[in-house]
């Protein structure tokens, strides 16, 4: 995930009161107030040149000024907003009017800076706040000081992407996806181009949400200016994957293999992400076959019409989860394929050996469910129960791999210990989880 861009931004404004000959009678004394920190007095005395003259851009300009510089010396920071949007106000009408004047004031020159002034106060504040470990300790919650801050700055300065990105990236690191997400599309709009860290941060957060429909437009975008990094590609797959589109998540990775078929990492990715679907899969299976469980003791007490219906709702639950256990395998397949590719490409990675264990474990463990909700045919329980022993069989011997590369890895032998105990191998089962206790 993206992490914080913390630039403080360098105060570039120096001497703005005395850089210029004063353009307007009124000037000096606004200028004065200022200097002595008299904010109210040189907003006042603003106030009483636009009561008689409202398009004089320098008394707004002198206005804006006077009001933002009010605005920070109030505490919390949060407060400082409504002063803000006035100053900013002012400054707007200050820019058209001094530009709709024959002679132009020397304020207009210096009014870009100035706003950037003000912006930088508030943004390299919020900075400190999430940099300064003496700022952090000395109150209750500096994250939410620091967003007021950023808060603050865009109001001054709506254009700023930067303030937004970092805005962004602070309100995800205090859990608050949603507004995340708002502020960094507000940074985006504002960006030329954005950087492949741009669209890495704010697709991860579409994925998150599950908001496929914004995924995926933005990462054929960020394709479409970077054709070369692999990780969209990813994201795409991994968008198609979770929405259902499996065989189009297939095609993608298979082209990166085919680009590059050395890569443990596609075929990581592939087999991971295709097995998200088979796990939902699965669930979906276990739920029907809880109803079938359901409805075969339900049908031996009825007769006539009901036991009719619930015949036929049964025959359509068993055909639906045919045809969902049809799909699971297939998937699973796939997952497995791919897992031993990594096994192949790196030898000494646990982790694979690892998934690979739990791919077969799971798959028994659904053998085993469908076993028991056999009630007639005796033939076809034992099949399934062999078949389940076999996965079981597997996963051991790819949990013991995982635990021979990694023995300081508690989860391997507590899986061993599951597979163990299943397939009656007590003594084996007690040595795992002696291990796994000692871990």
């Amino acid at each position: 995930m993206k992490s914080l861009k913390y630039i403080l931004i360098p105060f570039v404004i120096v001497g703005f009161l005395w850089s210029c000959e004063a353009t307007e009678p009124f000037v000096d004394d606004i200028q004065t107030y200022l200097l002595l920190g008299s904010f109210d007095e040189a907003i006042a005395e603003a106030d009483r040149v636009l009561e008689t003259d409202s398009a004089n851009g320098v008394a707004h300009y002198y206005r804006g000024m006077a009001v933002a510089s009010k605005a920070q010396t109030i505490d919390p920071p949060a407060d400082r907003k409504p002063y803000y949007e006035d100053s900013k106000s002012s400054f707007d009408k200050a820019d058209r009017f001094m530009r709709e004047r024959e002679t132009t004031p020397e304020e207009l020159d210096d009014l870009g800076e100035l706003v950037t002034e003000f912006w930088a106060y508030e943004h390299n504040s919020g900075i400190e706040y999430l940099t300064e470990d003496s700022l952090r300790n000395a109150v209750d919650s500096p994250d939410r000081i620091a967003m007021s801050h950023f808060e603050n700055a865009i109001t001054i300065q709506p254009d700023s992407a930067l303030t937004y990105i970092v805005l962004a990236s602070t309100e995800f690191n205090t859990g608050d996806i949603s507004s995340a997400i708002s502020t960094y599309e507000k940074a985006m709009e504002r960006l030329e181009r954005p950087e492949i860290e741009d669209y890495e941060f704010l697709i991860s957060l579409y994925i998150n949400q599950e908001r496929f429909d914004d995924a995926e437009p933005l990462t054929q975008e960020a394709m479409d200016f970077y054709p070369e990094e692999d990780q969209f590609i990813q994201f795409l797959a991994d968008i198609y994957i979770q929405q259902g589109n499996v065989d189009e998540a297939i095609a993608i990775i298979e082209s990166l293999i085919e680009a590059d078929p050395e890569n443990p990492q596609y075929y990581r990715v592939l087999g991971t992400q295709v097995y998200q679907n088979v796990s939902a899969i699965n669930e979906q299976i276990s739920q029907k076959y809880n109803r079938i469980f359901d409805l075969e003791r339900e049908i031996r007490t009825l007769t006539g019409d009901e036991a009719e219906a619930k015949e036929e709702e049964l025959e359509t639950l068993r055909a639906e989860v045919a045809e969902l256990e049809e799909e699971s395998q297939e998937l699973t397949e796939i997952s497995i394929n791919q897992m031993k590719e990594v096994t192949r490409l790196s030898e000494e990675d646990d982790d694979a050996y690892s998934i690979l264990g739990i791919i077969h474990q799971n798959r028994a463990a659904s053998l085993f469910e469908r076993r028991n909700a056999i009630v007639d045919d005796n033939e076809l329980a034992d099949r399934l129960d062999q078949e389940a022993r076999e996965d079981l069989m597997a996963a051991m011997e790819y949990y013991e791999r995982a635990a021979e590369i990694n023995p300081d890895e508690a989860v391997y032998w507590e899986s061993l210990f599951q597979v163990y105990t299943t397939l009656g191998m007590e003594e084996e089962a007690r040595d795992a989880m002696e291990k796994a206790d000692q871990l």
